[in-house]
């Protein structure tokens, strides 16, 4: 059931599924909202204790427009878990998500267990990412102009596998794409989104995963490893057969990756 949580004037909406075990929140990417994890909070539900939310301008959560949109994302959630009591958690964020992940565990530290990250965008680390800069920076003015799908379909052809590019969509997904592009345009124009500072990186204790698919573009894998090097205590993980948006392609699979890292590189709370 959703419920909403408010905060000096910020609404958000959130599903607590209970469970057994510890505490695991989903951050949705860009495009979604916490429906996005649909397909895979049943199996996680098994061994650990569910959030989703959406993130402010997304979904049923509402309040002003963040003038930093990851660190305000980052407290929003803050506030959220420990108005909620669900912490600390582990945190698992798909792509822009995973930056807001990362950006709660140099923040509030005493709130997050371990972090996973699925393709983050941070195009900024790459030893050679002006091109790939170059088309988000293209998507980013498709989607603010007069048709936002073109935004969308500049983004899929980017980040996205063939299996999960704007031609296989059906036509509820176009719109949806569509609306949330230029919300998506505005998180993307956070520097925080694009590369994290080095030093913030660095102080990142917990254990860190970072996946990316072996049908994303290779960029996505390259991506990867610089953050697995930059960070002091992270691991990377190729997953075979699935693309950017594996919570709803390949649950089974993001579920059981999950499971294994969460459970046995658990950071137990003091």
């Amino acid at each position: 059931m959703v419920e909403l949580f408010e905060r000096g004037g910020v609404q958000l909406a959130f599903e607590d599924y209970g469970g057994a075990g510890d505490p695991v929140t989903l951050v949705h990417g860009g495009w979604d909202d916490h429906g996005t994890w649909d397909r895979v909070v049943a199996g996680l539900s098994v061994a650990l204790q569910v959030l989703t939310y959406d993130r402010r301008e997304h979904g049923a959560s509402s309040g002003p427009p963040r003038a930093h949109p990851v660190r305000d994302d980052a407290s929003d959630l803050a506030a959220l878990l420990e108005g909620t009591g669900h912490f600390p958690t582990h945190v698992v964020g798909h792509s822009y998500g995973g930056a807001v992940a990362l950006r709660l565990a140099v923040d509030r530290p005493e709130l997050v267990r371990s972090v996973t990250v699925h393709e983050v965008p941070f195009v900024g680390l790459l030893r050679s990412g002006a091109a790939a800069s170059e088309r988000l920076q293209r998507a980013r003015e498709l989607a603010l102009g007069p048709t936002p799908e073109a935004g969308a379909r500049d983004y899929l052809a980017l980040f996205a596998s063939a299996e999960e590019q704007w031609a296989t969509l059906d036509a509820a997904s176009r719109r949806a794409l569509g609306a949330a592009a230029p919300t998506w345009a505005k998180e993307m124009a956070d520097p925080d989104a694009l590369r994290p500072a080095s030093e913030e990186l660095e102080a990142i204790a917990v254990p860190v995963l970072a996946t990316s698919g072996s049908r994303s573009p290779p960029f996505a894998a390259e991506i990867e490893e610089a953050l697995v090097t930059a960070l002091p205590n992270a691991t990377a993980a190729r997953l075979r057969d699935v693309g950017h948006y594996v919570q709803r392609t390949d649950p089974d699979l993001f579920v059981g990756v999950l499971g294994t890292f969460l459970l046995e590189r658990n950071v137990p709370s003091t």
